[in-house]
């Protein structure tokens, strides 16, 4: 890298830092993301409203005394923006907690009249959204990116800028839309125990699924399918404790050049999803989706389990089939045609709070040629790398290798590496590494350095570049 580009990266990290005001690291080490409460955690820790123990810890095994309810209740009163619902479970907490409120000095006295002129105000809608900025730097030209239009840029880019709406509608039923850049990407109604039927909910309209990310199948990166917008309807019924099984009928709105999305009527994709809770170790999904897009006709099948040895330690793993319809032309870059070509992934998912000095994610994953996937999964800018990507169809039988490791040192500081290996069958192997270090300014406000460093590539093992990406998150 030249010494222009160095000074260009150390002057924003500069002006940033003392210009900026706020997204949420990943909560506390104690709480895993594959535990239930994990998404609740995470979002009131964004907010602030939990804050945990200086060691970064949320311990949440231990009952909390009436104080720290009260101070919870307090950030939110101060926090404001609730409606509905969640506004009147506000309501009935400051009553209870009303004697831990006032001695912590919180005005209790017209509370409810100051929410209820502060929802008017805004019409009982809910906004907040998400700002991300980077700087990259590359050594040489960026990759080879396809028609791919998230892949990072060489300078400064505003990469994400989001807004959310979310209003309560009536009991349990709820809109919400997203403003993405310059379109709304999402926008969908929501009824809980639909028709009366406890457990059933409708989501219909423009909205996002990503069943691999449910089920915690990857890490700071990709799905090998989904993970984008669909328009459409989903049906959801929960049997309790026990899991859930869910319906999907929808086209897909994947985006095309200049983020204009496809408007494609005969784009189809029909799924079927079912989750199984044994007990509080053992779980496993099957997965089902029968997709025409883009002339292409084919049915993905995957299940995905996993096992909780102890706390902070699980291994957990999926097999993927794919069944190409004889019609559809998918042809792989050797000119194979493939009809049912399979994968397999194993992941060993370590917490920090087990190991102590770092978390650890190991994965080991096999892609038959000719595998169809809409992302790859283990790159570290979005791109399509190499040139010869894995993206819509896998050039031969390639063995992938993958870790990361991440190191909350406190409440501000954490560090992180990463390390992905491709092996395709009867060529040269690539590989890239990462290391990065992020610094927690505010509880909505972050910033991260990282070096990639990317050698080789399929066809090309001389290949070498190079990656400094500074990166400004913030939460508003």
């Amino acid at each position: 890298m030249s010494m222009k580009k160095m000074l260009a990266v150390v002057a924003a990290a500069s002006l940033v830092a003392v210009a900026a005001p706020a997204f949420a690291a990943n909560p506390f080490s104690d709480v895993p993301m594959n535990h239930w409460a994990y998404d609740a955690v995470e979002q009131l820790s964004a907010k602030g409203i939990l804050e945990g123990y200086p060691n970064g810890t949320f311990k949440g095994n231990r009952a909390m005394t009436r104080y720290e309810i009260a101070t919870m209740v307090a950030r939110m009163m101060a926090a404001g923006g609730l409606s509905g619902e969640d506004l009147e479970k506000l309501k009935a907490l400051v009553v209870e907690f009303q004697p831990e409120l006032e001695a912590l000095g919180v005005k209790v006295d017209g509370f409810d009249s100051r929410l209820s002129a502060f929802e008017k105000s805004l019409g009982g809608w809910r906004i907040y959204g998400q700002l991300r900025f980077d700087y990259n730097a590359w050594d040489n030209d960026i990759p080879y990116k396809g028609s791919y239009t998230g892949a990072s840029v060489d300078g400064f880019e505003m990469d994400r800028a989001r807004i959310y709406l979310h209003k309560d509608l009536a009991k349990k039923i709820t809109f919400d839309a997203r403003w993405n850049n310059d379109m709304f990407d999402r926008f969908y109604l929501q009824a809980r125990d639909f028709a009366g039927v406890k457990g059933l909910t409708v989501k219909a309209g423009q909205f996002f699924l990503d069943w691999e990310a449910a089920d915690k199948m990857y890490i700071d990166n990709d799905a090998y399918a989904m993970d984008t917008q669909y328009r459409g309807a989903q049906l959801t019924k929960t049997i309790g404790s026990l899991g859930y099984v869910t319906v999907l009928a929808a086209s897909q709105r994947g985006s095309g050049a200049n983020g204009v999305y496809t408007d494609n009527p005969s784009d189809e994709i029909y799924g079927l999803r079912a989750k199984m809770n044994f007990n509080e170790k053992l779980w496993m999904t099957l997965n089902g989706l029968v997709t025409n897009r883009n002339d292409r006709n084919y049915k993905q099948y995957w299940i995905a389990a996993g096992w909780r040895i102890l706390s902070g330690l699980e291994l957990k793993g999926a097999f993927y089939l794919e069944d190409i319809a004889d019609d559809t032309t998918i042809a792989t870059l050797s000119g194979n045609v493939v009809d049912d070509p399979k994968s397999w992934k194993v992941i060993l998912d370590v917490k920090q709070d087990l190991l102590k000095f770092t978390g650890l994610w190991l994965e080991y994953a096999r892609i038959d040629e000719g595998y169809i996937m809409d992302h790859n999964p283990w790159a570290f800018s979005g791109i399509e790398w190499p040139s010869s990507s894995l993206t819509w169809n896998v050039a031969s039988d390639t063995d992938v290798f993958f870790a990361r490791a991440e190191q909350q040192w406190n409440k501000k500081w954490s560090t992180f590496e990463r390390f992905a290996k491709y092996m395709p069958d009867g060529a040269d192997s690539y590989k890239e590494w990462t290391v990065g270090v992020k610094y927690q300014y505010t509880p909505a406000l972050s910033f991260e350095l990282a070096y990639n460093d990317q050698d080789g590539r399929r066809g090309d093992p001389g290949y070498d570049n190079n990656q400094i990406r500074f990166r400004t998150l913030f939460n508003f």
